[in-house]
């Protein structure tokens, strides 16, 4: 676990008047705690009096070492960010914890350019998409993330253009966005580093690890207590479900008979591949279940590459590693088939398990089961948008925000009828049953109004509440104290702070 900073005070820095948004957080007053990040493995935070130091793990948060489109950024360490209160002089290197090599950014972040999915869900929770000022919005599943496009059409711009950091409308805002979220990739990529965050929730190991990057986003908006609240709501759903997992995996009274079912995400292409990367492994296990073990040698056929969490993946040849390969599928109770999930996740273009693997139902128990334990993670799509009629697959975009959803839909997936969350099944449907994939567009949205009357300055503020479920656990909304509304007030002079009223909607590797 990357190393946790002790909480510091320093210099004393003063707020001036009309610098903050009108819908800004103060600086955190009580910053005891705040440093406290339990999961997360990518990120550490430091506090000081007007300003937090953000410090990238040096061993596993870099820049890829081939696909960054900016070519000296490539396999380098992320430098560490340094975010100062508005209104507060900028910190300089000569102050208590500033790195020599820091990026700077100005909080609340008023204006932010969205590279790709994965941050925009937990800006979403944080109810800070009054920030967002560009965005793509093809491949986003939020309903009402895409509602934000026909509201505000003037945020969504293509990814996709040449050179979109050179797009005459982006020139334009060069001045006003502040900070561009991207990736370790670059997804994204606005052209200047100054102003570049990768934002590495994809990269992190663990399921928790990764919902718990709520905190990393929150310290762009000083939103912290809000991050802590959903957070552990979101702990004690996902362990409670895990604790249902645990009595599951021994219950001999399921179609397993006491036995520990197993598992196992597969893939193909030029290859034939499984993939047991950290969090898929951690789901499997919380699930009750177990995940069908890979050899200490690759055989015939197969090899074997190590994945940045220290996982394995191996790839059979075809057609030279199908009998291997064969063998591994017929270890598994339930099988994910994530072949041929992009661009296309239209399931009656799914050309068949047994035809994509060469297999038949004779050597896959999982195949011959009724139905069968075969399973996509497409279950929730956008509806086609833009250039090339894109969708966003849920499973990339939100699912890291809501690993209790992914757990619970994935114990729903294993155990059948003897598990039913409180959630339904979202991210995960069985290749027997087409109608289950749920294409979800900005209609879906509680905003919307089909009279066209839909209620777009809600938007800006509003917290998307997270699912739970297991049962007997309801999202319970965080309380704005009158102190803290009035530290707001004073803060960014704009009388009272952003309510914190939620609307309820349920909802790589």
């Amino acid at each position: 676990m990357f190393a946790r900073a002790a909480l510091l005070v320093a210099l004393g820095l003063q707020p001036a008047a009309g610098d903050c948004p009108s819908w800004g957080k103060p600086f955190p007053s009580n910053l005891a705690g705040l440093d406290k990040i339990s999961f997360a493995n990518l990120y550490d935070v430091t506090y000081y009096d007007q300003y937090k130091v953000i410090e990238y793990s040096a061993t596993l948060a870099q820049y890829h070492p081939s696909w960054h489109p900016e070519a000296s950024l490539r396999g380098t360490r992320v430098p560490p960010m340094v975010l100062y209160q508005c209104g507060t002089t900028k910190p300089t290197t000569s102050m208590p914890g500033v790195p020599s090599d820091a990026r700077f950014f100005e909080i609340p972040v008023k204006n932010a350019t969205v590279g790709w999915g994965g941050p925009l869900a937990f800006i979403e929770l944080l109810g800070v998409s009054q920030s967002i000022d560009m965005v793509d919005i093809r491949t986003i599943s939020s309903p009402c993330m895409q509602l934000l496009e026909v509201c505000y059409p003037e945020t969504h711009i293509p990814t996709s253009l040449p050179d979109w950091s050179a797009n005459p409308e982006w020139t334009n805002r060069a001045g006003r966005t502040d900070v561009v979220f991207t990736d370790a990739s670059g997804t994204g990529w606005g052209g200047d580093a100054t102003k570049d965050v990768p934002f590495l929730v994809s990269l992190d190991p663990g399921s928790l690890s990764r919902a718990e990057w709520i905190k990393f986003m929150a310290l762009f908006y000083n939103e912290e207590a809000q991050a802590e609240h959903i957070f552990e709501q979101v702990k004690a759903d996902y362990n409670a479900l895990k604790a249902v997992g645990d009595q599951l995996r021994t219950d001999a009274s399921t179609e397993y008979n006491g036995a520990q079912p197993k598992v196992i995400f597969v893939n193909s292409g030029t290859t034939n591949t499984v993939a047991n990367a950290a969090y898929k492994t951690q789901l499997i296990t919380d699930a009750g279940a177990q995940v069908v073990p890979l050899p200490a040698v690759a055989p015939a056929g197969c090899t074997f590459s190590t994945n940045t969490d220290g996982t394995k993946t191996m790839r059979c040849d075809i057609p030279a590693g199908d009998a291997a390969f064969t063998s591994f599928l017929a270890e598994a109770d339930v099988i994910i088939d994530e072949s041929s999930l992009w661009p296309d996740y239209d399931p009656a273009k799914y050309r068949g398990f047994a035809t994509i693997y060469n297999v038949t139902a004779d050597q896959v128990p999982a195949l011959a089961r009724n139905p069968p334990n075969i399973f996509r993670l497409d279950g929730q799509v956008s509806d086609a948008f833009g250039d090339g009629n894109s969708q966003g697959m849920s499973w990339l975009d939100i699912q890291q925000s809501e690993p209790q959803q992914a757990l619970a839909g994935l114990m729903e997936a294993i155990w059948d009828r003897d598990f039913t969350s409180t959630c339904g099944q979202k991210y995960l449907w069985r290749v027997s049953n087409p109608s289950a994939q749920n294409v979800v567009g900005h209609q879906g949205c509680p905003l919307y109004s089909a009279q066209g009357q839909n209620d777009c300055q809600s938007l800006h503020g509003r917290l998307h509440v997270p699912p739970m479920c297991s049962a007997g656990n309801v999202f319970e909304p965080l309380e704005t104290t009158t102190v803290a509304s009035q530290e707001a007030s004073v803060a960014c002079r704009v009388g009272a702070a952003l309510s914190l009223a939620a609307v309820l909607v349920p909802f790589w590797a």
